[in-house]
């Protein structure tokens, strides 16, 4: 059985290759091809597409800008699918590109089922959507329990499954004292992002210190790349450490700034 994978960020590469290792343990045959990040490639081979650091962008500005590139990755991956032709094709996150992947998919075949994990929030900004997309995907993994309800209501056939998160955090607590002066700065995992939001942190995190010098700051960096860019923002400021690839762990997740401070990234 063949499986084909489209993750376009650093957290839903994370995702996918907790899945496919998970899948590989109820069936070692099983074939992934696709495209994704390292995590991924590293549990499907040299076969799999890591196109992570090209893939992932911020804003509508940054699509419009690559809007060629992206519009040749989409005749690319369909193209892939077609000559693979995979059992499946599981569509992770990344509403902008699989949406519309799915519905070409659809389209052109009956063939394959398929399967979207870390269902878009629909939910939230767009529910009339739910209905269209019972048209062209046959299953929803869902990580909240109340989004079965919803896609259900629909026709649209939808499992939960548990967020990932709490399963990696499960995974690895431990027992340790609570510092109550330590917070951790979550900017993100693409570098627009961290060249956007890091900034404000920082200044925020400076007027906290002027109230209580006592604090400390550790910002998770899912990579080297960030770290260096976030070590050239920080300059001298011996408050705040720098975390490299830990973004999941004990060592930075003592308290989270997500919403007010910058968007959290798994």
């Amino acid at each position: 059985m063949t499986i084909y994978f489209v993750a376009g960020e650093v957290s839903a590469d994370n995702h996918g290759a907790a899945l496919m290792r998970s899948l590989r343990v109820l069936d070692p045959e099983l074939k992934f091809i696709g495209r994704g990040g390292p995590q991924m490639q590293q549990v499907a081979g040299a076969q799999f597409k890591n196109w992570i650091g090209d893939a992932a962008v911020l804003g509508l500005w940054e699509v419009l800008r690559k809007y060629g590139y992206f519009r040749e990755q989409f005749r690319q991956t369909l193209n892939e699918i077609q000559e693979s032709k995979p059992d499946a094709v599981v569509l992770i996150d990344y509403p902008g590109f699989n949406l519309r992947l799915a519905r070409v998919l659809r389209r052109q075949s009956q063939r394959h089922k398929t399967i979207y994990y870390i269902s878009p929030q629909v939910w939230a900004w767009n529910r009339g959507r739910i209905k269209r997309m019972a048209d062209f995907i046959d299953l929803v993994l869902c990580i909240f329990p109340f989004e079965t309800d919803l896609y259900a209501a629909s026709g649209l056939r939808a499992v939960f499954v548990g967020h990932p998160m709490i399963e990696r955090l499960e995974m690895q607590k431990i027992d340790t004292h609570r510092d109550q002066n330590l917070i951790g700065l979550f900017p993100g995992s693409r570098l627009r992002e961290v060249r956007k939001i890091f900034p404000v942190m920082i200044d925020a995190a400076c007027r906290l210190l002027q109230l209580n010098p006592a604090l400390r700051f550790q910002v998770a960096a899912v990579s080297e790349e960030l770290a260096r860019e976030m070590s050239e923002q920080l300059a001298d400021r011996q408050a705040i450490e720098i975390t490299v690839g830990q973004t999941a762990t004990h060592h930075a997740t003592r308290l989270c700034w997500n919403g007010g401070l910058g968007k959290r990234h798994a």
